[in-house]
């Protein structure tokens, strides 16, 4: 695509957040000047993400840290499509974002086997505890299992650590139950991605799977960003364009 057509060819344009727009908590070099560029063009900008260590509330109060202005409607992460699935359940939630996502959403809350349904999130703080206590709601017959993403790594302030497919798993292999994927590649994602966007839709991201697998799915034109988990495209899933750093993009601008 020629430098010049890019930003006249799409009206919606979409990011991941970890390891494409931010590095948690930090932007990664020349996201606010894309950020503000696309602003004044008028351009539709959401971000869509697996990212559950904070609500969206959250996520919005380190956008404005970090000098840009974002609604919390231009945000779709894996907690609130987890809000949007679970609303009228009983629900056992790990991980603080994403249960603070359930409660602003609605969702009844149970710190114990009361509960029918699991949820899992991104949690720093999960314990033997809380395994015991989703093992107890798992074991039952009619219970659920959900998670809000797979990944097996999370970069926190430039550190690799374990992602929320860590606790995931190890639910999966104890309870001999299989998570119901709501982030993405999911369709329950697209489908409240698909509510928030218009017109021609260019997608950013840096996983092959979790981001490229998506947009690809959802027919938008998927852009390879190199410099986050995944350093290259994978041959089957591939991207319509590939870019070596986000800040390549403002050659486009």
């Amino acid at each position: 695509m020629h430098k010049r057509d890019l930003i006249k060819s799409f009206d919606t344009f979409v990011f991941d957040l970890d390891g494409t727009f931010w590095w948690y908590p930090k932007l990664v070099d020349g996201a606010k000047e894309i950020y503000e560029k696309l602003i004044e063009h008028g351009k539709r900008v959401i971000f869509v993400s697996n990212f559950t260590y904070l609500d969206r509330e959250g996520i919005v109060e380190i956008f404005k840290k970090n000098g840009i202005f974002v609604r919390k409607e231009q945000i779709i992460t894996s907690s609130y499509v987890a809000a949007k699935v679970l609303k009228g359940h009983i629900v056992f939630p790990i991980g603080r974002g994403l249960e603070e996502e359930l409660k602003k959403n609605g969702v009844r809350i149970r710190k114990n086997e009361d509960a029918n349904f699991v949820v899992v999130g991104h949690d720093t703080d999960f314990n033997y505890n809380k395994a015991s206590v989703a093992l107890k709601i798992l074991l039952k017959e009619n219970s659920k299992f959900y998670t809000t993403a797979y990944g097996k790594l999370w970069i926190f302030k430039s550190e690799i650590v374990p992602g929320t497919g860590l606790i995931t798993a190890g639910l999966e292999y104890c309870s001999g139950k299989r998570a119901i994927m709501l982030g993405k590649p999911s369709d329950f994602m697209l489908k409240e991605v698909r509510k928030v966007v218009e017109g021609k839709v260019i997608y950013f991201g840096d996983e092959n799977k979790a981001d490229i697998e998506f947009a690809n799915k959802a027919g938008f034109f998927s852009v390879f960003v190199k410099e986050g988990v995944d350093k290259k495209p994978d041959k089957k899933i591939k991207p319509n364009m590939v870019l070596n750093s986000l800040r390549d993009l403002l050659s486009y601008l």
